[in-house]
């Protein structure tokens, strides 16, 4: 138990710190980005001050020139309001023809930015229009490379992951190694506890049998003494122990379960066959009120001990019938591929969502459990068996609609 409580523990700190560190390293890469972006537009802004009166330089020129120079920063490209190119300087050749290609036919009064990829190269353009007198008279295509950067963000982006995948898992071992000092007082206080019940539950066994024994030759020795009171007291008592001696030996089974002390004795059981003797004993003590039916697939058979499987039916029939006041309890057994499959339904008053989780701990009870007689251990038992068979069990159920119990074994 601790060891899985445990191993949830480490995995609930691992996922809130990839969870939060996920979340940092995405807002720092997107500023960076962001940043960077915001700061190479700067840039553009700038450069197109500079170039834009190169543009009513070479606006009447009888020629339109194009220089090329590979070890420039920037580059751009300058048109008339009807996209006739003017003039410009360029670092990629053939670049001019896509980015007309591209973006020439855009509104000449719009301006625009872009990222744009050509030959594996990648490059951040910015379009805005020239103004004579508060008038379009042409437009400018500004332009970098921005590959190195684009390079470094995405080698920063795969290093980030691995870092944040690292660091989890770095988190996720510290936390198991923190969460198990966390656990060593809680395990040594749970450990006591458990080997109080047991310790008790034994010591209890003897003094409870003497008690009893006792009443029993009180009641022969002095039968003709004792008053009908006497002899009505004397049987309340022998109930009374009765129902201590029962619930200390549920505490022990428990016990010895918690200390995995209990070694049961498999063997081939014919489930469909306990089933259907189980369901026959059920159906004489079953209350007229109550309608019960059963839907036994034959030929089932399952490794286990069944004195064991047959105390587990018991428990969880006599639960049914004790919350059912009137309506249906349905038995049903089948198996598939993967497991074998028991059902215990009843149409009774059912449980919230808030109880189901805790209705296989011992001495749970509901409100609705108080009002009748029970320990509160006999489903921490059935989900002992249950384990103890290597199977699984759980609950559903609705409120005034019933609640059913689910048991798997595993084929």
């Amino acid at each position: 138990m601790f060891h899985k409580t445990r191993k949830k523990l480490s995995y609930l700190y691992a996922a809130l710190y990839f969870l939060l560190f996920s979340l940092f390293v995405i807002v720092l890469y997107f500023s960076l980005v962001k940043l960077m972006e915001h700061q190479q537009l700067n840039e553009l802004e700038d450069f197109y001050v500079k170039q834009e009166h190169d543009f009513f330089e070479h606006v009447y020129a009888d020629t339109k020139t194009l220089s090329y120079d590979p070890n420039r920063n920037f580059f751009y490209y300058i048109y008339t309001k009807d996209h006739t190119f003017v003039h410009g300087d360029e670092s990629f050749k053939g670049l001019k023809k896509q980015v007309e290609k591209v973006f020439g036919n855009s509104n000449t009064n719009e301006e625009l930015v872009k990222h744009y990829e050509w030959q594996e190269e990648h490059f951040l353009l910015l379009k805005k229009p020239i103004f004579n007198n508060d008038v379009v008279v042409g437009y400018i295509f500004v332009g970098k490379s921005v590959t190195s950067q684009h390079h470094f963000f995405q080698m920063a982006k795969y290093l980030l992951i691995l870092l944040t995948c690292i660091s989890t898992v770095l988190i996720g071992l510290l936390g198991y190694y923190m969460a198990g000092k966390a656990m060593i007082p809680i395990q040594w206080s749970f450990n006591k506890q458990k080997k109080f019940v047991s310790d008790a539950s034994h010591e209890l066994r003897t003094p409870l049998s003497i008690f009893y024994s006792s009443l029993e030759i009180l009641e022969v020795e002095e039968a003709k003494q004792l008053s009908p009171f006497g002899k009505e007291l004397i049987a309340d008592l022998k109930d009374e122990a009765e129902i201590m001696k029962e619930l200390i030996e549920k505490l022990l089974f428990l016990a010895r379960h918690d200390q995995q002390q209990i070694s049961i004795q498999k063997e081939t059981i014919p489930l469909s066959t306990l089933l259907q003797k189980v369901s026959t004993k059920f159906q004489r003590i079953m209350p007229p009120e109550i309608q019960f039916s059963t839907e036994i697939q034959e030929d089932i058979e399952l490794l286990g001990d069944a004195s064991k499987i047959q105390e587990l039916l018991y428990i969880l029939l006599d639960n049914a019938i004790r919350y059912t006041n009137s309506g249906a309890i349905t038995l049903a057994l089948l198996k598939n591929k993967d497991s074998i499959k028991i059902t215990v339904a009843d149409s009774g008053v059912g449980m919230t969502e808030q109880e189901l989780p805790l209705v296989f701990e011992r001495f749970y009870r509901s409100d609705a459990a108080r009002q009748r007689n029970g320990s509160g251990l006999g489903l921490a038992i059935a989900k002992a068996i249950v384990e103890q068979h290597n199977g699984k069990i759980y609950a559903t159920s609705k409120v005034d609609k019933g609640t059913t119990f689910h048991i798997e074994f595993p084929i």
